[in-house]
């Protein structure tokens, strides 16, 4: 058990480094508005957006299958378990691997809280969301039947992962768009259209003019 608490421990640490110093940025759901870095910079943008959209801010799934939970649960699993292995005699070790496995769920999941917090009060956001309008992404979590996913795109010089729902939440064949185009921000989420959408050119245009 050991080599395995060294081994979570290891990739666990070396994706929180890369989130740190990697230049990714996500948005995401933690919970995000996920993966790694932060809400980021995975912290979470406060964002505008018009009627008619349901925040997706609330108590999703999805959100917690974010790369960063998953990064700090590997890592404090793997730290606590390698610790209690190497301190604890071999009749604990059934008791080691439930502390283990609680600290890193414990652990993940306040991170995770933490960030949603962040992205749902705005707090330490920066006004930025606006100008993920008109920016083209990929899908990198298929839009399912509750119609949120998440996209991958570029702004700048940094790569951003955020949640991102259909901008017409009737659109068919939504689950199979690979590319897509940022249409509106809400709460830090994207609502977007294929990028194959004839109002691509328009958004994208407008975007521009606006750089």
């Amino acid at each position: 058990m050991f080599a395995l608490y060294l081994f979570s421990a290891i990739v666990g640490g070396g994706l929180l480094v890369f989130s740190l110093f990697g230049g990714h940025d996500s948005h995401h759901g933690d919970v995000g508005h996920g993966s790694f870095g932060g809400h980021g910079g995975h912290g979470g943008h406060g964002g505008h957006g018009g009627a008619g959209h349901h925040d997706a801010h609330g108590h999703n799934p999805v959100q917690w299958l974010s790369l960063r939970t998953l990064t700090y649960f590997l890592f404090v699993f793997g730290g606590v378990g390698a610790v209690l292995t190497k301190t604890w005699n071999a009749a604990t070790m059934p008791l080691v691997l439930l502390l283990s496995v609680a600290a890193g769920i414990g652990i993940g999941g306040a991170v995770a809280m933490a960030f949603n917090y962040l992205r749902q009060t705005d707090s330490g956001a920066s006004d930025s969301d606006e100008t993920f309008v008109g920016l083209p992404g990929s899908v990198t979590l298929p839009f399912g039947s509750g119609g949120m996913g998440k996209i991958l795109l570029q702004r700048g010089d940094r790569t951003y992962e955020l949640l991102a729902r259909p901008h017409d939440a009737a659109a068919k064949g939504a689950s199979k768009w690979k590319s897509v185009i940022v249409v509106e921000m809400k709460g830090g989420t994207a609502f977007v259209t294929p990028s194959d959408d004839p109002a691509y050119r328009e958004i994208a245009t407008i975007n521009q003019s606006q750089e």
